[in-house]
């Protein structure tokens, strides 16, 4: 195969890398190449399920594969047993013989029901130790491969082992993006992310909440309303950014207008460890407003036990009790007998995992303290 179409070939890969749904394309490509009627990827190593992916031209296959087949390949467990490695590669010829596959089902009642005679493949690392092979299927109307066809995707492998570890790593990240995202969507407090330069780049829902009284955007930046509150606020933002060193955490209080009281805005500078040239592609970090009111009404902190898994009878039990009440004085205000109380009492300690009352009373105070309404 020409070197021109060799390159085709490779850029599909990396193409896919960036935008997965290409993978499709890249593996037809792949077949092309190969002169085979389909090409697949299949995660080694797994011993329950089977996850695999393949060319359209071979999806009734691959269907039937992924759900029984998988389990009757002879020569795909004969490569287990000898031990499998990034770069091995070659036919199932190798490890099968031809008398062999003649009384074979995977190959008599499978592979030649779909119009396969033979398996190339090779077996490419895509990171954190996970090993996946890359496979091109022969028509049984054609010869079998030969050495120039092995020698064609040894070259082609190790390209598309590093195109599918960027994959992976991309997919993981908006992953973990995603997650994050909602993690932020649910958390009490306000939260708002701030670029390298200032600009806000993401509001939370409590956070929007909380906006036009005391705190405003103006254009893509926070301010706030009270003018001396916004010269502290913006020093310890600007204090927070890129090019001010590491700071620590800094607190501001923010004066509410509407409903009076205040809020707290603790501003977290954000600084990721990156190389020169991902700070030129991605950014050298920002900071975070974490935005909590301090409002004088009394703060309740039985939906913080709730979460942690007591009742709603044991959370208001506890946090009585961790509030300074005796147990006898709990029981008699919640209208339950003491011995009532004194098994509530016993269930909170297991669930929560403390020994005594002593402890209990710490949880509830230091909820308390950082309890948002």
């Amino acid at each position: 195969m020409a070197g021109s179409d060799l390159l085709s070939v490779v850029d599909s890969f990396y193409a896919a890398a960036l935008e997965p749904e290409r993978w499709q394309k890249a593996l037809d490509a792949l077949s092309g190449a190969l002169g085979a009627i389909g090409a697949t990827m299949v995660p080694l190593g797994i011993d329950r399920t089977m996850r695999a992916f393949a060319s359209e031209s071979l999806a009734e296959a691959n269907a039937e594969y992924q759900q029984t087949w998988w389990r009757h390949y002879t020569a795909t467990m004969r490569v287990f047993q000898r031990g499998l490695r990034p770069g091995l590669v070659g036919t199932d010829r190798l490890v099968i013989s031809e008398e062999e596959i003649r009384l074979d089902p995977f190959y008599q009642d499978f592979l030649r029901r779909h119009g396969i005679r033979q398996t190339m493949a090779a077996v490419v690392s895509v990171g954190n130790g996970r090993l996946l092979s890359i496979g091109a299927q022969r028509s049984i109307k054609r010869e079998l491969f030969q050495d120039g066809d092995v020698g064609t995707l040894a070259k082609l492998a190790p390209h598309i082992g590093r195109a599918l570890a960027i994959s992976t790593a991309l997919v993981e990240a908006r992953r973990m993006a995603g997650d994050l995202a909602e993690a932020v969507e649910r958390l009490a407090w306000g939260v708002v992310m701030l670029s390298a330069s200032g600009d806000v780049r993401h509001v939370n829902a409590v956070a929007e909440s909380l906006l036009g009284d005391g705190l405003a955007l103006a254009g893509r930046r926070l301010r706030a309303a009270a003018r001396d509150d916004n010269e502290r606020l913006q020093a310890a933002v600007a204090a927070a950014l890129p090019g001010a060193g590491m700071p620590a955490a800094k607190g501001v209080l923010v004066r509410r207008s509407g409903a009076g009281g205040w809020l707290y805005v603790e501003v977290v500078p954000i600084r990721p460890k990156l190389e020169p040239l991902e700070i030129m592609t991605f950014g050298a970090g920002g900071a975070m407003l974490l935005i909590r009111s301090l409002d004088t009404v009394p703060r309740t902190v039985a939906h913080h036990l709730q979460a942690m898994g007591l009742t709603p009878a044991e959370a208001r039990l506890a946090e009585a009790v961790g509030q300074g009440g005796s147990l006898k004085q709990v029981a008699d205000a919640s209208g339950i007998a003491y011995e009532t109380a004194r098994t509530q009492l016993r269930a909170v300690f297991a669930k929560l995992g403390v020994r005594r009352q002593g402890e209990l009373t710490m949880i509830v105070m230091r909820l308390v303290s950082a309890a948002v309404r």
